[in-house]
């Protein structure tokens, strides 16, 4: 026969098992978020000209520097392609959203672990957009 004390240490442990069970999905479901959650470029090839932006499923694909080539099918037949970068970001597209995306492309693409791109130019960029933006109101 178990004891009382038996039965509450098996309840606990169950307990503390459950918990961390709970803890260890949440944390991979927090991971998944958050490297799903950012705009990185994306390469792709299309038999028809893709349009520059799409919608679907609350986020844009940006699509750009689209340009046609020649591939050579399985059968050796060479047919055109277009092929094309995007990103897709969500809620509303916005020219800072589209230059956050392209950063962190070229933050992939770093060459001698120095980015491509000059965060002084950046942020003169990004006055600039904010000074227009606050004539616009």
């Amino acid at each position: 026969m178990l004891r009382t004390e038996d039965i509450a240490e098996k309840h606990r442990r169950i307990t503390v098992m459950k918990i961390i069970k709970q803890l260890t999905c949440l944390f991979v479901f927090l991971l998944l978020i958050t490297w799903n959650n950012g705009a990185l470029a994306i390469q792709a090839s299309s038999d028809i000209k893709p349009a520059k932006f799409v919608k679907s499923r609350g986020k844009t694909q940006v699509n750009y520097n689209i340009h046609q080539v020649n591939v050579v099918d399985i059968d050796g037949e060479t047919r055109k392609i277009w092929q094309y970068e995007y990103v897709e970001i969500e809620g509303s597209v916005t020219k800072a959203k589209f230059k956050e995306a392209l950063r962190k492309q070229d933050l992939e693409k770093e060459e001698g672990n120095k980015p491509s791109w000059d965060p002084d130019e950046i942020k003169a960029e990004y006055d600039e957009e904010k000074t227009k933006a606050q004539k616009v109101k």
